[in-house]
């Protein structure tokens, strides 16, 4: 059993062995009038406690010893290192807190600072007197920190502070989605970011004349020729297996056209694009707005728009320089295309003050003609097949204007005076007006002319024809030079008025359809193609009888002799052409013999005989002027070449 022993003498109490344990029912005071509480272990002071005014001072009592404050399972809580630091500490669980809590009348939070994972220690040491106002703390980056200014949105007054200076520059600046940058006092131009898209640049106000200005600024001072003032690149980003070209695949630039002055500033803008290699300038707005595509702009071919290809070696007429196409590669070859739908209209216009369209030249590819217009009306058109129309606008000949029609055929039609005139001038000789003025040709050999000499007009290789009809109206087989004559009845023909779509009222003739009779309206398809509505009429005719092949022997009704029916196209009415008067030939009958300067007369079965004497008489119908027969027909008549002269 341990002894306590009280000394007395040195103010002790004393166990011989094992611990000693006060356990009382109240509390354990112990109190020192000396102020000093000290805690020893075999003789050694560890610990004093000690009263300094009121204050408790804890004071370890070996030199370079610490006091540490641990958890029951023994880890490291807070350490007051006697290196002249508090550590706190936790454990695996995570890092050491400081705590600061809030006024306990307000609640129980708290701030709280911790350590995060670190790859080695870090000591931040701070400034050796106050900052300023608004400052804030900043690193060397080698844990020294000071006061410094801060770079805020929020400035200490209007145009007060700089973001960064000119030796502390920021590197990067990062927005979200959507972000903003504003700029002036009232924050009137602002650049956007339009997420995923791009950047929007907008000025704000509201009042007229109020544009966003985008000004690229040269800091040179000595501006030359050639001289690149501003530029914009275009260029794809760095691709990192290397498969893109990373060169600026397009740029607009202005560049000085001559070395700048107080009074001249001239700059063309040039737009460049790339191929396979760094852009180049491929078009040119020059300073007297003169635009030039493939070429440096320049007065010397046009004022306006220049599309230059390759050097021509041509100059450009003053009168027509606002619009210049230029090309001299291989053969040389230039050209403008208009590109339209099948189904519209490809044009080019000609305007002044008084109309927009007063001229016009335009393609229609619904039905593929060409038309010109001149003082606001179509003049000339040019049809799908080829075919020509000058002052109308569809084929028919009873309308006024000219047809040229691809297949060689011409029609010309006026209302009154001359429909064709032919003259011949004067070379300067003074002795060419007189001459041939027509030729007539078949397979391009020449068959007649007609010419002038003075006041003289020659019709050379001559015939006339009058327009006859047998009284059926049929067409049989005559043989080409049948002695014809005429009888008493009058040539009936007919014609349709009709009026077009421009308004004008023109004819065409017809057979009396059956049933109808002058004055009753009609339908018909007229030679344009279009169907019309008009008004069947009588043509006048006072000269030009019925007639008949001759049936009556020296007949004085001889017309003249068959030439040909008409071979325009099967309308119900069959003419036919009797050749009267000029060079023609005569079928005669198979039992006379002739001789040239006979005149013949009708034999009565269609044949001409030789006529008994040498008189012109009503019954003549021509003078043989050859024996040598042109043809012989299967009944043994045969033709012989005469003059004619029953007309």
């Amino acid at each position: 059993m341990a002894n306590i022993e009280l000394d007395g003498a040195n103010k002790k109490i004393k166990v011989d062995s094992g611990d000693l344990t006060l356990d009382i029912p109240g509390d354990i005071i112990l109190d020192a009038d000396g102020g000093d509480l000290t805690f020893a272990d075999g003789g050694t002071n560890l610990l004093k406690v000690t009263n300094s005014s009121s204050d408790v001072v804890l004071q370890p009592q070996v030199d370079a010893k610490d006091i540490i404050f641990k958890q029951y399972d023994g880890r490291n809580l807070l350490e007051i290192n006697d290196g002249g630091y508090v550590a706190i500490a936790n454990g695996a669980t995570g890092p050491g807190q400081l705590r600061l809590y809030e006024d306990t009348d307000n609640g129980t939070n708290y701030s709280a600072f911790q350590v995060g994972t670190q790859s080695g220690d870090i000591t931040y040491t701070l400034p050796t007197a106050d900052g300023s106002s608004g400052q804030v703390l900043s690193t060397n980056g080698s844990g020294t920190l000071s006061w410094a200014t801060a770079s805020s949105a929020d400035p200490s007054s209007a145009d007060g502070d700089s973001l960064g200076t000119a030796s502390a520059e920021w590197s990067d600046l990062y927005l979200a989605d959507g972000g903003i940058v504003y700029f002036g006092n009232d924050q009137d131009i602002r650049l956007t970011h339009n997420a995923d898209k791009g950047l929007i640049l907008k000025h704000s106000a509201t009042a007229d004349d109020k544009p966003v200005i985008l000004t690229l600024q040269t800091g040179e001072t000595d501006m030359a020729q050639d001289d690149v003032i501003g530029k914009i690149e275009f260029q794809a980003p760095d691709e990192g297996t290397g498969t893109d070209a990373v060169l600026v695949s397009a740029a607009i630039q202005a560049v000085a056209e001559g070395d700048f002055s107080s009074s001249s500033n001239a700059t063309r803008l040039e737009f460049m694009t790339g191929s396979s290699e760094a852009a180049t300038s491929q078009m040119s707005i020059s300073s007297g707005g003169i635009v030039g595509i493939g070429a440096v702009p320049t007065g010397d071919l046009g004022v306006g728009l220049h599309i230059k290809t390759a050097d021509s070696g041509a100059s450009v007429n003053a009168e027509a320089d606002e619009l210049v196409l230029e090309n001299g590669t291989g053969a040389g070859n230039c050209g403008m295309s208009i590109l339209s739908a099948t189904d519209g209209l490809g044009g080019i216009y000609f305007a002044d003050s008084g109309a927009n369209k007063i001229g016009m030249i335009d393609y229609n590819h619904s039905i593929n003609t060409m038309s010109f217009q001149t003082n606001s009306a179509e003049a000339m058109r040019i049809e799908s097949d080829g075919d020509v129309l000058i002052a109308k606008t569809a084929v028919n000949s009873a309308t006024v204007g000219h047809q040229l029609h691809a297949v060689g055929e011409v029609a010309h039609t006026r209302q009154a005076n001359n429909v064709a005139i032919f003259n011949r001038e004067d070379n300067g000789s003074g002795q060419n007006f007189d001459g041939q003025l027509i030729s007539f040709r078949a397979d391009n050999t020449e068959q007649g002319t007609i010419a002038i000499s003075s006041s003289t007009t020659s019709y050379n290789a001559f015939s006339g024809a009058h327009w006859g009809r047998l009284a059926d109206n049929t067409a049989p087989t005559i043989l080409r030079g049948t002695v014809i004559e005429s009888i008493a009845t009058m040539i009936d023909w007919y014609r349709i008025k009709m009026t077009n779509g421009d308004g004008y009222e023109f004819h065409e003739e017809i057979a009396l359809p059956d049933g109808k009779s002058v004055g009753d309206t009609i339908s018909h398809t007229a030679e344009d193609g279009v169907t019309y509505n008009g008004v069947i009429e009588k043509q006048v005719n006072e000269q030009l009888p019925m007639t008949k092949i001759s049936d009556t022997e020296d007949s004085k009704a001889v017309y003249g002799v068959f030439n040909s029916w008409d071979n325009e196209p099967d309308d119900g009415i069959n003419d036919m052409l009797v050749t009267a008067l000029g060079a023609f030939i005569v079928r005669v009958h198979k039992d006379e013999t002739l001789a040239i300067g006979d005149l013949l007369s009708s034999k009565g079965d269609g044949t001409a005989k030789k006529q008994a004497d040498d008189i012109f008489r009503a019954s003549t119908i021509a003078k043989v002027t050859s024996t040598e027969k042109s043809y012989t027909y299967a009944d043994g008549s045969y033709c012989v070449p005469c003059t004619l002269h029953c007309g």
